[in-house]
């Protein structure tokens, strides 16, 4: 929605416009039955000594059989309240300047049995129709459980802490719901979220990064949570470099949070690569923004995401070898001796080292991370760290920006890169280093730019690159892995390792023979800002 700031106008992550201000800013935590127990005897939730608000709610959760609804990032449920009035709502993803945290909500009264989108008003009822076409909603799953609430005053912010204790219901299945949630109900924001990093840091909560609607969907097809790829960032085109830096951290920040579920609940080797991606992209972002913006919490952050996604890494790497060697060697020469014992060497390591990266994500520290980047995102803290002088940079055009920006990574790529044929394994691995970061700033920052197809030829230049040097960094990090594990000095295992590591030297050697003429056709291709 050019022209209009996200203060006024939310709108989903397809681009679909969803121009009313009514949103939600909410913290889940989940927890057991004893750590609930233990945050409501808390002092820190202890609000006012008036009586809790006690409440049993039944919701009923409507999309088309399709899930139209949940395709556009909208959800739509009908609650009741013990035999109260019914309150029909309607949620939506907000933009990522708002970080993870935000949604989209319209709530009021349903006096009616049968579920009527009208009563949400006519944008809201439009954006619905619009979504599900000529499609019946119906009745997908409910949730039962029972909820206690406290109101709190947390410095300028009024805070609705809700306990809740039940469970979700899709047909036969059933899943257990204990849960805190935290609502800004109004005030300042950074008291808010600065509130929700002493709770995890003091008592057994778990930062929540599912909605008990997603949670239903999700029951409901029996299915463990998708691994989620990194989604098309929208960058205004009238934005400001301000405007910018807010989305791209929102965004990398979203998409490191939605791969959580996947890691505690899956087996996808997927989720663990897509939340070191998010990482990578949202230091790289860092990085720029700092170079135009100094700003030292650009540097912390940048810091701390590059000590999670090292933590991250062993997990990472043993997932990349099983994938490669299972589509490479195994495939081809899966009678070879001891390919049976190599895989079930590396799934022993494997299920460690995920335990390992579950635990990274339960732990205060990655939460605190989080919550702190979402503060500082709030506050756009990186304002505050320029001189008077300075403050122009905010307002320039992000247009403006970008194309600096990517003519100094594509300068920079071109300098690392100069007599290719020569250079060491370590420069090339810086190479492609400077690809990566080359990389993502144009999927941020392209569509600022007209011609598109100028902008696919260049991504294709650059990825072929990318695959190409990838491939001897592949045959490293096996080398690396099997002497890890061993598996050359056991009996079992030799055979099938030593074939494993020849055929990732041969896909490099081949991928070498390829590699001058990508890099003689990236320097040709024209850079697309120009």
């Amino acid at each position: 929605m050019a022209g209009e700031s996200p203060e006024n106008v939310l709108q989903a992550r397809d681009g679909a416009d969803m121009s009313f201000t009514e949103r939600e800013f909410e913290i889940k935590f989940s927890t057991n039955s004893a750590g609930l127990l233990e945050a409501w005897n808390s002092n820190l939730l202890a609000g006012p000594p008036a009586t809790p608000v006690r409440q049993t709610l039944n919701t009923i959760y409507y999309d088309t059989a399709q899930g139209d609804l949940k395709r556009r990032g909208m959800t739509l449920r009908l609650r009741r309240s013990g035999r109260g009035a019914r309150r029909i709502a309607l949620k939506w993803s907000a933009p990522a300047a708002e970080g993870p945290f935000a949604r989209g909500e319209i709530e009021v009264r349903h006096p009616a049995e049968a579920l009527d989108i009208n009563l949400l008003g006519d944008p809201a009822a439009a954006a619905v129709r619009d979504a599900i076409g000529d499609r019946p909603l119906e009745p997908l799953f409910e949730t039962k459980f029972k909820r206690r609430i406290r109101h709190m005053t947390i410095g300028g912010a009024q805070v609705e802490a809700a306990f809740d204790e039940g469970e979700i219901v899709a047909g036969e299945r059933r899943a257990p719901v204990t849960e805190l949630e935290l609502e800004l109900k109004s005030g300042e924001h950074s008291d808010f979220y600065d509130f929700a990093t002493q709770l995890i840091e003091t008592l057994p909560l778990q930062l929540e990064t599912l909605s008990k609607a997603t949670r239903g969907f999700l029951l409901r097809s029996g299915e463990p949570p998708d691994p989620i790829k990194a989604w098309d960032t929208e960058i205004p085109a009238d934005a400001s470099f301000d405007d910018a830096v807010a989305i791209v951290i929102g965004d990398t920040l979203s998409h490191f949070l939605a791969n959580w579920s996947s890691l505690r609940q899956g087996v996808h080797p997927e989720a663990i690569h897509q939340m070191r991606v998010a990482l990578r992209r949202m230091r790289a972002m860092l990085a720029l923004f700092n170079k135009e913006a100094p700003c030292a919490d650009f540097v912390a952050f940048r810091a701390a995401a590059k000590r999670i996604a090292a933590e991250l890494g062993p997990a990472r790497e043993c997932d990349a070898f099983a994938e490669l060697v299972a589509s490479g060697p195994r495939a081809e020469f899966g009678g070879t001796e001891g390919f049976d014992a190599l895989d079930a060497l590396v799934e022993v390591r494997r299920e460690d080292l995920h335990g390992q990266a579950r635990r990274l994500i339960a732990a205060p520290s990655c939460a605190h991370f989080v919550l702190r980047l979402q503060v500082f995102l709030v506050r756009r803290g990186w304002r505050n760290a320029l001189l008077a002088d300075q403050l122009p940079r905010l307002t320039q055009p992000a247009r403006e920006f970008a194309e600096r920006a990517l003519r100094r990574l594509h300068k920079r790529a071109m300098a690392v890169g100069k007599g290719l044929a020569a250079l060491s394994d370590e420069e090339r691995h810086k190479l492609r280093i400077s690809l990566k970061n080359l990389r993502y700033a144009t999927e941020f920052f392209g569509a600022l730019f007209v011609d598109a197809r100028d902008l696919r030829a260049y991504l294709r230049a650059l990825a072929r690159l990318q695959d190409l040097l990838g491939a001897s960094n592949d045959a490293a990090c096996a080398r690396s892995f099997v002497d890890q594990i061993k598996a050359v000095e056991s009996a079992d295992t030799a055979l099938a390792a030593g074939v494993t590591l020849g055929w990732f030297a041969g896909g490099a050697a081949a991928s070498n023979r390829g590699l001058l003429q990508a890099w003689k056709a990236f320097k040709r291709t024209e850079p697309f800002w120009r």
